[in-house]
């Protein structure tokens, strides 16, 4: 009888192993990746600096937040800060976010070409050239890389070894997020590790959980033809 059991388990464990073998290994070393290469360096940390830039506490800007209120009467926020280096208001109103000159009152955003590269190299650690700068504006021609963000997006690449991009918003000027090899290469393996082959972002998803569940149960009868093992080598022996 506990031949016949132990017969019936190794054929479903067999079975298992062939159905969810790939994937249980796949878990492993995707999570190795994930675990060893430090997260800092995967988010770009090492790519990026000025982040936190502030006008001095003594400037006085030649156009004052009136102005602005009066030519954006509609406006929710006005802030004075400093983009790359230079004094600026960014305004959010009903219509969007504008970037404004704080010396001349001129409305810079829209970004152009050039603005958008001149974010990137004021941020950017390095002295890579720039390889390709383009604005995205079709979500379906967009890289899977800016997951959900809103578009349109500048996206300058430059010449380093990591394949460095970085994504600037036309509307404030600001740098929305980065990506590197290191970084694709960890959401790759995000991918195949939560089995969301879509958006990469859900983490409790059917095919997930069936196979996790797959995975508990190949587990738990390894766990018994190894208990199993164990006994009938005891009872041979006495």
């Amino acid at each position: 009888m506990g031949k016949n059991i132990a017969f019936r388990v190794r054929q479903w464990h067999k079975w298992l192993s062939l159905i969810i073998g790939a994937q249980v290994m796949l878990w492993l070393a995707t999570g190795v990746y994930m675990v060893v290469i430090n997260l800092d360096f995967i988010h770009g940390d090492h790519l990026v600096q000025n982040m936190a830039a502030r006008l001095g506490a003594d400037y006085e800007p030649s156009v004052t937040f009136q102005d602005v209120v009066d030519d954006y009467p509609d406006a929710s926020e006005i802030v004075l800060a400093s983009w790359i280096g230079q004094p600026v208001f960014r305004v959010r109103s009903p219509a969007g976010s504008h970037l404004v000159d704080a010396e001349t009152g001129r409305q810079i955003s829209p970004l152009t070409q050039d603005d958008a590269i001149a974010v990137a190299r004021y941020h950017y650690t390095r002295t890579a050239d720039i390889a390709s700068a383009r604005l995205l504006v079709d979500a379906e021609e967009a890289p899977t890389e800016i997951q959900s963000r809103p578009l349109p997006l500048w996206r300058v690449d430059f010449e380093d070894a990591g394949s460095t991009a970085f994504y600037v918003s036309p509307d404030d000027g600001s740098l929305i997020t980065r990506r590197h090899t290191y970084w694709r290469i960890f959401d790759f393996a995000w991918m195949l590790h939560i089995m969301d082959y879509e958006e990469r972002a859900d983490v409790n998803n059917t095919l997930l959980r069936i196979s996790a569940g797959l995975g508990l149960v190949l587990s738990v009868l390894g766990m018994w033809l190894l208990f199993f093992s164990f006994r009938r080598r005891r009872g041979s022996l006495s």
